[in-house]
């Protein structure tokens, strides 16, 4: 079977929904830095400038807790972790692509055992390509291979397979989101769609978003990589070379949704009402210098193609406190810009270690559980604790 995978993954156009908001109708609240404005249609708007909001106290500092990883045949080695899920408890379950298997770990780091392996059979997986934990007790796994999805027990029994009608295509890791009432929202890239389904086992309907569509993209390389029996044809555009839709879900469960080129969040229902827009007075920073020449280099082009300006923003995600955590930068995420449940941007947050864009980090349970690459590029799961300021 041949899967085709087109990257960047979160890669989507902009869409008209997108656009930049007219002049406010009423002004809410005004601080000296950070203006709050209600338009005509309801959607309220907080514009902050490029200042933290956060205080004389500063803003939330990170602080490594656990590390999880060993070389050789070790039973927490680690080999291609696509996905991260974390359990009401703290266990940690790790999808590993080239295993097709998740391993679990205690909230201490300690081997609890495997889910899954590769087949055809009930628990099995032709390719795993993402996990998601939904309270109180159910570990969602993708088969890309077999287009189907696996509900686990925390124990490892196979509680419901659901067979998908989906054509050829992937997404490493496969995006799939529990918001705050439990409910699994799960992206169907055949239908450009994010679906919401209810809290449990089966899959009950709740709605549909559809993704803004992107416009065709020049593709300089394809690259075919083994995966089982399966082929994937992996697609790779020129960086920045036009602006992206990124998106996730808050806790609420409404989707948010920005440009790259623009740095504002949009939260948006299912049924497309923009509820508030978050911006960040802050332009695209220039791309130049070594930089240049080293994406120029690693994509195997001519500097002379890549574009004047890098993405101001790359990836969203969110916390159940309803912070957000944007990432900025193209590689191993050094920081994250932090927003609180307000809108207001509290600060740019640094991680004592690089966190790997893939798998996604998790947030939950006042930790940040992400890969980070040791010596040798040996994978390590890792846990930071967010230590609030003052706190």
């Amino acid at each position: 079977m041949r899967i085709t995978i087109h990257t960047p993954i979160s890669a989507i156009a902009v869409g008209t929904l997108l656009a930049t908001a007219t002049l406010p109708a009423d002004a809410q609240e005004r601080s000296d830095r950070v203006r709050v404005d209600t338009l005509e249609g309801g959607r309220i708007v907080v514009s902050n400038p490029d200042s933290p909001q956060a205080g004389p106290q500063g803003a939330p500092t990170l602080v490594e807790v656990l590390r999880i990883g060993s070389m050789g045949d070790a039973c927490d080695a680690l080999d291609r972790v696509f996905s991260l899920a974390v359990d009401g408890d703290g266990r940690i379950y790790a999808a590993d692509w080239r295993a097709d298997e998740i391993q679990v770990f205690s909230p201490r780091g300690d081997c609890l055992g495997t889910l899954g392996r590769s087949g055809e059979g009930p628990g099995e997986f032709g390719m795993l390509a993402g996990i998601a934990w939904q309270p109180p007790g159910y570990l969602w796994a993708m088969d890309a291979g077999a287009n189907r999805l696996t509900v686990f027990d925390p124990l490892g029994t196979v509680l419901a397979t659901h067979p998908l009608q989906m054509g050829p295509a992937a997404s490493l890791p496969w995006r799939m989101r529990i918001d705050a009432e439990g409910r699994l929202h799960f992206w169907r890239p055949d239908l450009d769609m994010v679906l919401k389904y209810g809290t449990g086992p089966g899959l009950d309907s709740l709605g549909s978003f559809p993704v803004p569509q992107a416009p065709e993209r020049a593709t300089d390389t394809e690259e075919e990589v083994s995966v089982g029996e399966s082929r994937l044809l992996v697609q790779r555009s020129i960086p920045y070379s036009s602006p992206d839709v990124r998106w996730n879900v808050n806790p609420a469960g409404n989707i948010l949704l920005a440009s790259t080129t623009d740095f504002a969040l949009h939260e948006t229902t299912y049924g497309g009402d923009t509820l508030r827009t978050v911006r960040l007075d802050r332009p695209p920073p220039r791309l130049e210098g070594r930089e240049r020449d080293s994406i120029a280099a690693a994509a195997g082009i001519p500097a002379r193609r890549l574009p004047a300006h890098k993405y101001v923003l790359e990836s969203i995600r969110t916390s159940p406190d309803g912070w957000v955590w944007v990432e900025t930068e193209r590689r191993a995420t050094q920081a994250w810009e932090v927003f609180d449940e307000r809108g207001y941007y509290i600060g740019r947050v640094a991680s004592p270690v690089p966190i790997e864009k893939q798998p996604f980090p998790v947030f939950g349970n006042g930790m940040v559980t992400g890969v980070t690459l040791g010596e040798l590029d040996v994978p390590y799961i890792v846990q930071l604790r967010i230590v609030r300021a003052g706190g």
